[in-house]
């Protein structure tokens, strides 16, 4: 499985996320900066969407690490070369939270995921949060995993696993791993927790638990914790 990867289950841009993501880019390719990308919340209106961008340029600076917003907030955006050019040598790549389906459908077959396939290829950082994590599970899934664009083609992602309080979650933890065709593996992430990818490993860092499924077998994973790739 190559690539390297940074998986939210919530909670991008602030504090607690800051050693996961020295962790993922400690290494990576490219010139250490990291391009944002607030894609998933690109019809939700301008507020929203420069509430987004504003956070993660204030969350990196103030870790040090060097940002820039690649404004894609359609598909015609995503057609844009210069906006693909904008993620040609940078470290990581981070797509935050918001509609999963909106952000797959906008960045399928566009310049500007070919120049995050290049990303990977040459040994940056794929990093989301929420949707952004979703669509790197794998592709071809039904609902609620239908977002994924395949980056990790044998694993399906939940996000916000341990938000019991919605009932959409109480109902996605009994049914969605079942509905994973045989050899796909469930990863849940709960909100305020990371998985980063180490090598032949995935490395736990945040608050919450990781619910790791396939077949009959279930593990958790807490923070410090690791578990194969």
């Amino acid at each position: 499985m190559p690539g390297r990867f940074l998986l939210l289950g919530s909670g991008e841009f602030e504090p607690w996320s800051g050693d996961a993501e020295r962790f993922a880019l400690d290494g990576a390719s490219g010139d250490g900066s990291v391009a944002v990308l607030a894609t998933a919340s690109g019809r939700e209106g301008d507020a929203v969407y420069a509430r987004w961008t504003g956070m993660g340029l204030v969350h990196y600076e103030s870790l040090g690490i060097a940002a820039r917003v690649v404004p894609v907030r359609n598909h015609i955006d995503a057609f844009d070369p210069a906006m693909a050019g904008l993620i040609d040598g940078v470290s990581m790549v981070f797509f935050s939270g918001g509609s999963p389906k909106y952000l797959a459908e906008t960045l399928s077959g566009t310049p500007v995921w070919e120049a995050v396939l290049r990303l990977i290829d040459r040994g940056g950082v794929f990093a989301g949060c929420s949707a952004g994590a979703m669509i790197a599970g794998a592709g071809g899934m039904r609902f609620p995993f239908a977002s994924g664009h395949g980056l990790l083609p044998t694993t399906a992602v939940g996000v916000h696993w341990d938000a019991l309080s919605a009932w959409w979650i109480r109902w996605l933890r009994d049914l969605a791993p079942r509905r994973l065709p045989a050899g796909v593996r469930f990863i849940g992430i709960a909100e305020n927790t990371a998985i980063a990818s180490d090598a032949d490993a995935w490395r736990v860092f945040g608050a919450g638990d990781v619910d790791v499924r396939l077949g009959r077998d279930r593990r958790a994973f807490a923070h410090g914790e690791r578990f194969p790739r």
